[in-house]
């Protein structure tokens, strides 16, 4: 079997690794989605009838008990209180039972949904017959025997309610295994699957080991020999027809290469030796001629010097040197001819420094002494300004200092006056809390009637019973005088909170005209802080000019004695500098120039000099 490429075989690994994980993936979503599914079984239908079933028994406990207080009613008040309430949960009970009929999704729910809806309208028919003509004078027999009777259908009616929600819990249940299950079988498929993408990058990794990583490991080995210089040893895989076989074969011609590159080294060795001899003899006869011709043109050159050292510039070198050294003698004439223009213009030259040195330093004992007596009329007014810019300074300061206390000022009135207006917002507050509390008090005063009114039932129900409900009456007696005793301390209190409202009246308005002194106040020192403000300002202001004006004199006081020391020293210098001119003018006197003579010229340059 012929081994795969390297491209083949890598794509192999990706498809059968990519296979794996499409499958994988397939298993996950496809559980996924049927657990999904179940789950919004469970939300859609069975949590949404169970939630509707709640406020249903809810609405049935409070219609039964406002049924009961009906029948218990002793005012026509009461009566009509109890009926109207009634009626109203009476109406709630059928519409939650209405919604929720588009819950019901199976015909056995359907069955106990109707039923329910079939025992409620028979005890909602009831309820109304009994209670058309119903007053608060019937009698105690004709309310027990009516209360027994819708006693029994409240029963029947939460009966129903109760096996419809058993129906829904069990159904929830059911989903709930069902989604499970699903959960299970998804997840052993997905175990299995990643268990087979495992096995095949197993077998990839083989694959990839033994088809492209050995050869690979054995050519780079055979790279390295190659590179040490061992060119014995032959590729292997060359009669492979993928990548691999294609390196071996490219490193066989690499081989061969590098042993024709080792033999032509070995011949052009022996042509580079034979050209460094032929070199080596060629350059000892040039060398040969070079020193003769260089000794005949060096002995000219040094008779020539000698003459310049010893102060000659009036001669040539007219002897002809070799060809190649000719320039050279013509090079020498023309800076010798040079050299003595510049020593004939270096003498003229001399003479006009040395005068105009002397004009200079006289120049600069003047410019000195100017220079010192503008120094101390600037140190006078420079002490002068800085004593200003003192003065200015200190009342800066102090408008500052007087600026920061109005200030604080405006500040601490600001906050007495936001201390006041939180103030009077409290008493606002307390106003509102009275105010509620007031209500609060109305609603225990109606809680006392209500009990009242509740005892008075129990009383009654207490004589139906006879003797086994005497110690109750005694009980609802107890709990009559109790409400007397709250309804009486309400009113006592709501006395005591109309009083207490009046009070933090008065205190609001004496709090808000007190907020009201505060604000004016505020305003003025807002004034004068706002004056304070621009008095500093403009203090400060006159500070920095003359801050500014004072730098500026010191700074020209520090430039004039500069200027003065600079003085001395020019001066100084144009006197350094003519005594040194003197010399310059000796040295130049020491040379022979050509077409000159210079004992006529010598005594004209010290006239000059001292004139």
């Amino acid at each position: 079997m012929r081994p795969l490429g390297i491209k083949a075989s890598l794509g192999l690994v990706q498809l059968l690794v990519a296979s794996a994980c499409i499958v994988a993936g397939l298993y996950s979503v496809h559980g996924l989605t049927l657990v999904n599914n179940r789950m919004e079984e469970i939300n859609s239908r069975s949590l949404s009838s169970i939630k509707a079933i709640g406020p249903i028994d809810e609405l049935l406990r409070t219609f039964y008990t406002a049924e009961t207080e009906q029948l218990a009613a002793t005012t026509p008040d009461t009566l009509q209180t109890q009926a109207a309430l009634s009626d109203a949960v009476e109406q709630e009970v059928t519409d939650t039972i209405d919604a929720y009929a588009p819950l019901a999704h199976s015909a056995r729910e359907k069955t106990l949904y109707g039923a329910l809806k079939d025992k409620w309208t028979a005890y909602k028919t009831d309820h109304d017959e009994t209670f058309k003509n119903w007053s608060a004078t019937t009698e105690r027999s004709s309310a027990i025997a009516a209360g027994s009777r819708l006693r029994d259908l409240e029963e029947s009616v939460s009966s129903a309610l109760a096996a419809l929600s058993t129906f829904s819990t069990e159904q929830a249940v059911t989903y709930a295994q069902d989604s499970r299950t699903t959960y299970q079988t998804t997840l052993w498929r997905v175990y299995y699957a990643y268990a087979a993408l495992a096995a095949i990058m197993v077998l990839s990794g083989v694959v990839v080991i033994y088809n492209i990583l050995r050869p690979l490991r054995a050519i780079n080995i055979l790279i390295t020999r190659l590179a040490g210089g061992d060119t014995q040893t032959p590729s292997q895989f060359t009669n492979r027809r993928d990548e691999i076989g294609a390196i071996a074969r490219s490193l066989n011609i690499f081989r061969s290469g590098i042993i024709e590159k080792h033999q032509l080294e070995q011949e052009a060795k022996i042509q580079r030796e034979q050209a460094e001899a032929d070199r080596l003899s060629i350059q000892a006869k040039a060398e040969s001629d070079a020193t003769q011709r260089l000794h005949t043109a060096t002995s000219g050159l040094a008779s020539g010097l000698r003459r310049m050292a010893g102060g000659d510039l009036s001669f040539q070198l007219d002897s002809r040197f070799s060809a190649e050294f000719e320039p050279l003698r013509h090079d020498f004439n023309q800076s010798l001819e040079q050299l003595a223009a510049t020593f004939s213009q270096m003498s003229d030259a001399v003479h006009t420094i040395s005068n105009g040195t002397q004009e200079l330093a006289t120049g600069a004992d003047h410019l000195a002494h100017r220079t010192e007596t503008q120094a101390s009329s600037l140190e006078q007014t420079a002490t002068a300004i800085a004593q200003i810019t003192n003065s200015v300074a200190q009342a800066a300061q102090r408008s500052e200092e007087a600026r920061q206390i109005g200030t604080q000022a405006r500040e601490a009135a600001t906050t007495s006056a936001r201390i006041a207006h939180d103030t009077e917002t409290s008493m606002h507050h307390m106003e509102s809390g009275s105010a509620e509390i007031a209500s609060i008090v109305d609603v225990i005063d109606s809680i006392a009637f209500q009990t009242n009114v509740l005892a008075l039932n129990a009383s009654v129900e207490a004589a139906r019973a006879g003797e086994v409900g005497r110690g109750f009456a005694v009980v609802a007696s107890e709990v009559r005088a109790l409400a007397q005793r709250s309804s009486e301390a309400a009113r006592d209190i709501r006395g005591l909170i109309q009083k207490t409202v009046t009070d933090v009246k008065e205190g609001s308005e004496r709090v808000r005209e007190s907020s009201q002194t505060l604000r004016t106040i505020t305003d003025f020192i807002s004034q004068i802080a706002s004056h304070l403000d621009a008095i500093a300002q403009s203090a400060a202001e006159q500070s920095s000019s003359l801050a500014s004006i004072n730098t500026t004199v010191t700074q020209l006081d520090r430039t004039t004695q500069q200027n003065a020391a600079m003085g001395e020293e020019f001066n100084a210098t144009s006197r350094s500098l003519a005594v040194e001119s003197q010399k310059l003018n000796e040295l130049v006197r020491q040379f022979l120039l050509p077409q000159q003579d210079y004992t006529q010229q010598a005594p004209a340059l010290t006239y000059r000099q001292h004139g």
